[in-house]
């Protein structure tokens, strides 16, 4: 079936579908900690993709689509969920593509052979891998007990008497015993290991200044000494059994959903049970409003609302903070970040009282929304506010459209940015005042 657009309505043929009859109306956090793998792995990373969020909702008694992209199967059904701007002829999705490559700082350069539309949820998982290893590893290494096997003169446990003798008569000086030690070799870093192998077999990674990514890697090779290519469905299986349950280990329980899915190349998900849903989400507006940061960074402050970075305070007697998406240095220009489809005429009510409001707090002179589009990259001046005034306008980033490769759509992506930045640095003579970018 013809995939389904974010941030569109479903069509009629999909609206009695069993996967959105299963999932319309049931939140992100419903899903979290179920058979989905979710980007950005924890929805407290998100301001836009948090628990009132969804993946089908029904408004007005239509059907429709969010901020929500990615590859959803029960059993032998499935749906895909593209970006709105997906409009190449190589079945892959270069909006989404290029979004994951900038906001993560690293290319995948694809190398397997004969890949087919239907390998594409596997694409996913090799471009999240990186990020969801390096959010596990800000918590260190996994460390657990594991029993060990040894046959020395050092004993440091129970003896294994049946061991023992088989392996040590006539008697020579070694015992056979068997300890239990906390150790960095343990299942999950061993499934971390093969899942990191297995991807570097299939794909070339260039971490580019990602010089975590890099270290992170060298030290799952490190601590994994008892590796063994022929050990990969022992500790594959061996995982499936024993997910991780400690709450403080979270980043590493999401990264042991998604290498259990690439070892086992599986295109229905994490779970062993087919009558579910099972799939990979992403959402589109959080890796817009970090892509953007990576074009206007230097220019312009981000702020963080979860991470509670960058927030500017409304009252002058107490605390009560808000967090425009972007506002300039010097306080005069702010941007909110927008991953929806814009009225060609004007603002939505609610975007429009929001940017009001941060303009009014920091006294800018003007305030806007930044927002992808299919047609142009263009500045759009709404007007100017009465009272305390400041000009209030859109602005839109062209995405390219019906290119036949990837080099020729980051080769447009790139002119385009360029473009924006020339834009934010001298808008048309309706609005005077410029950004010093």
């Amino acid at each position: 079936m013809k995939p389904l657009k974010d941030n569109s309505q479903v069509g009629d043929e999909y609206v009695n579908h069993s996967i959105i009859l299963e999932l319309m109306d049931r939140d992100l956090k419903d899903l979290e900690r179920d058979n989905f793998v979710i980007f950005p792995p924890t929805v407290g990373e998100s301001e836009d993709l948090d628990s009132e969020n969804y993946i089908f909702k029904l408004h007005n008694k239509n059907v429709r689509t969010c901020n929500i992209v990615g590859i959803l199967k029960k059993g032998n059904e499935e749906i895909k969920i593209t970006s709105r701007f997906y409009n190449s002829t190589g079945g892959v999705d270069y909006f989404l593509r290029y979004l994951l490559q900038r906001v993560m700082n690293y290319n995948v350069v694809q190398s397997r052979v004969n890949i087919d539309s239907e390998d594409s949820y596997y694409d996913l998982m090799a471009y999240l891998f990186p990020m969801y290893l390096n959010n596990a590893m800000q918590k260190g290494i996994y460390k657990k007990y594991v029993k060990r096997q040894y046959n020395n003169a050092n004993v440091k446990g129970p003896i294994d008497v049946s061991r023992h003798i088989k392996s040590n008569v006539p008697f020579i000086g070694n015992i056979a015993y068997r300890t239990r030690e906390f150790s960095h070799d343990n299942r999950v870093t061993q499934l971390i290991r093969h899942a990191l192998e297995k991807l570097q077999l299939d794909y070339s990674f260039d971490f580019k200044a990602d010089e975590s990514s890099k270290e992170n890697v060298r030290a799952i090779k490190r601590v994994t000494s008892s590796y063994s290519p022929l050990n990969r469905m022992d500790v594959l299986q061996e995982n499936i059994l024993n997910p991780i349950r400690h709450g403080y280990f979270e980043e590493y329980y999401f990264l042991q959903k998604l290498c259990i899915q690439i070892l086992r190349e599986e295109k229905i998900g994490f779970g062993n049970e087919d009558d579910k849903v099972h799939g990979i989400i992403i959402d589109v507006a959080w890796l817009w409003e970090e892509y953007l940061n990576t074009i206007l960074n230097g220019c312009f402050i981000h702020s963080e609302n979860k991470r509670g970075k960058n927030g500017i305070s409304i009252f002058d007697n107490r605390t009560r903070t808000v967090y425009p998406d972007f506002y300039s240095k010097d306080e005069e220009v702010v941007l909110d970040a927008k991953y929806k489809k814009m009225s060609e005429k004007s603002i939505d009510r609610e975007d429009l009282y929001q940017i009001i409001s941060y303009l009014h707090v920091l006294e800018s002179k003007k305030a806007g929304i930044i927002y992808p589009d299919t047609e142009s990259t263009k500045y759009d001046y709404m007007g100017t506010l009465k009272g305390f005034g400041g000009k209030i306008f859109k602005q839109s980033l062209k995405i390219p459209q019906e290119v036949e490769t990837y080099p020729e759509f980051e080769s447009s992506m790139t002119q385009n940015e360029r473009e924006l930045n020339s834009e934010l640095k001298s808008y048309d003579s309706t609005a005077p005042s410029s950004v010093g970018c």
